[in-house]
């Protein structure tokens, strides 16, 4: 490794650890703290009552598994577990070499 590179280095980890350290001390600027009386506590929030239609939401013509699988796993992400499937034999097969 190069002195300079290693000087880049330092200087970047320093920038980020000053950032941090400006940070805390804002965070605990903002910060209020108080007393919480547990014998008056805020109500909760309203609840909603749910209105949507539960369940899948595409039409199903039949009921084999590969049409439920279909619905999960479509040609992206099949095609993404491919390629790093072959991704990683490809790194054993060069680390078997060795």
């Amino acid at each position: 490794m190069d002195s300079e590179e290693y000087s880049e280095s330092d200087s970047s980890y320093e920038d980020i650890s000053d950032e941090s350290d400006s940070d805390e001390d804002t965070l605990d600027a903002a910060r209020n703290w108080c007393r919480i009386d547990q014998e008056n506590l805020a109500p909760p929030p309203p609840r909603f009552p749910f209105s949507g239609n539960p369940g899948l939401n595409t039409r199903m013509d039949g009921s084999s598994p590969i049409e439920f699988f279909c619905i999960f796993f479509d040609d992206d992400i099949v095609g993404y577990i491919a390629s790093e499937t072959n991704r990683y034999a490809e790194d054993f097969i060069v680390k078997m070499v060795k």
